[in-house]
């Protein structure tokens, strides 16, 4: 079996089946020389000619960005013991504080050995620990510590109605259905959905991934349901509804038959969280599975089937893959976080990653990873978006791979805002191929605004874009047979320092000056 490392360098020698073509590309001569630019305190976009634009992140994390994160009363406390395991009382106090409406349970500072998983799974309850001198220790074999999130899933909840555009470029929040006034109401929870059709895969060579060099099995991408978009609808007239977060994908009759529909998510719970500890999983490397792919189920927290849920000032120590926010989490913040003294073996197949992220709306915000052989933060495979990284750091402590970016199959609309890695880490928005089972095109539309790292690709899929604006680092070559990315002002930062700021402040004013 070849490391990762070697599949990688491989990866940048080998080559799509795919040769780009007119008709196979959006853009060409109709795109703008410039996608951004920013004077007298104001951001200006330009589109091409179809109107895809730099998408608008502002909305991500808890309630849209427009609140801070709330300070819930404390209803309990509890203590450490010296021995045993602490998952059931713990536990115990999760579930008398949420049968009572609510609230912190404070753990004291001290260790606590948590063995099992502790559920936050009823909506306004927060566990809480007093500072770095609470750390709850992980112990047997690797597992996830704390799970906030309820159960369920998405279920439709009307008919689902056909977008009648043609074409609904990357930024827009305006679709048209027929009918609409008559199946939608302002405040009405929609899915947007937009299936991977066979005629889009094949434009965009995914159903031609070369096979990979040691052998091993390759998945061509079959047709499905694709993405979901989780919107509000913010207005309706006519035909017309507008959403409360634009779209980070293009709709395109062409290739696909997107539709509208209301939607449930019954369980979900919402205003939930994780907040003022530290974790440690260095117990789990004792465990046999650790080599084999037990890092990848060593997780201090999970959020999932939640909707503005938060984890705030926790520090995750030697955990594979720390912080997991997985497809069911809306409108999560991640804030004041880090995930230290991660180390994989060198030979392992595929890396964890200390931030692994499948919802929508997320924000992580001021984080910092430290380790070796591990992905800073990564999206997994169709994942909707938008959702935004800013302010975040990684560096590499040994001579594995740190490699941050997309990770599989047309994750859309991430912003990578202010990203610093040392000399050793790449960002990297790319088509990877064989790597995995078939991971293929890993993001569309995606942003690095001013990152500052040790080397980043951009690559532009078919049919989308990916943009890199004021990045420093080594820009590296695009592969043959692929476009390269759009880049504006390499080597050097542009004005504003943060894009996800800006964007948030001008959305603000445009709210305020509403009539």
């Amino acid at each position: 079996m070849l490391s990762a490392a070697t599949l990688l360098a491989l990866a940048g020698l080998t080559t799509t089946l795919w040769q780009a073509g007119a008709s196979q590309t959006i853009g060409g001569a109709h795109m703008p020389k410039t996608w951004i630019t920013f004077k007298d305190g104001k951001l200006t976009y330009h589109a091409d000619a179809y109107g895809n634009r730099i998408p608008d992140f502002s909305s991500v994390g808890y309630q849209h960005g427009d609140r801070g994160l709330p300070h819930r009363p404390v209803v309990t406390a509890l203590a450490p013991k010296t021995s045993g395991d602490d998952t059931a009382r713990i536990q115990s106090a999760v579930d008398r504080a949420a049968a009572n409406g609510g609230g912190a349970v404070l753990l004291k500072p001290g260790t606590y050995r948590i063995g099992g998983t502790v559920r936050l799974n009823r909506p306004g309850v927060v566990l809480r620990g007093s500072g770095a001198k609470t750390v709850l220790a992980g112990t047997g074999r690797p597992h996830t510590l704390v799970s906030i999130g309820g159960p369920g899933r998405v279920t439709r909840a009307g008919p689902a109605l056909r977008v009648t555009d043609q074409y609904v470029p990357v930024g827009s929040d305006i679709v048209h259905v027929n009918g609409a006034a008559q199946h939608f109401a302002r405040g009405d929870r929609v899915i947007v959905q937009r299936p991977m059709g066979n005629k889009w895969i094949h434009e965009i060579g995914m159903d031609r991934i070369p096979p990979r060099p040691d052998g091993e099995r390759v998945v061509q991408w079959p047709a499905g349901t694709g993405h979901e978009f989780q919107r509000t609808v913010r207005r309706v007239s006519g035909n017309t509804l507008v959403l409360d977060v634009p779209l980070p994908q293009a709709l395109e009759s062409k290739y696909t038959k997107a539709t509208v529909w209301k939607y449930r998510f019954p369980g979900r719970i919402r205003e939930s969280g994780l907040e003022h500890l530290t974790g440690n999983g260095q117990a789990f490397e004792a465990d046999p599975s650790w080599r084999d792919t037990g890092y990848f189920d060593s997780r201090l927290v999970s959020i999932d089937n939640a909707e503005n849920s938060w984890v705030r000032s926790v520090t995750a120590t030697r955990f594979g893959q720390a912080f997991a926010f997985g497809s069911g989490a809306l409108h999560s913040t991640i804030l004041n976080t880090q995930s230290l003294d991660v180390s994989v073996p060198d030979e392992v197949q595929g890396t964890p990653a200390a931030y692994s992220i499948s919802g929508q709306q997320t924000l992580i915000r001021n984080c910092r990873v430290k380790g070796t052989n591990v992905q800073p933060w990564a999206t997994m495979s169709r994942v909707p978006g938008p959702n935004v990284v800013t302010n975040c750091t990684a560096v590499n402590t040994g001579s594995g791979l740190l490699l941050a970016g997309p990770h599989q199959r047309w994750a859309t609309g991430t912003l990578y805002d202010r990203v610093r890695m040392n000399v050793t880490g790449t960002l990297a928005i790319e088509d990877r191929r064989w790597m995995g089972t078939g991971q293929g095109w890993a993001g569309a539309n995606n942003v690095l605004w001013n990152c500052s790292v040790g080397s980043y690709k951009v690559e532009k899929p078919p049919t989308a874009y990916n943009w890199a604006v004021g990045c420093t680092g080594r820009h590296m070559p695009t592969a043959p047979n692929r476009n390269p990315g759009q880049v504006q002002s390499p080597g050097a930062h542009v004005r504003p320092d943060s894009l996800y700021q800006q964007q948030l402040l001008e959305r603000r004013a445009a709210q305020h000056a509403r009539p």
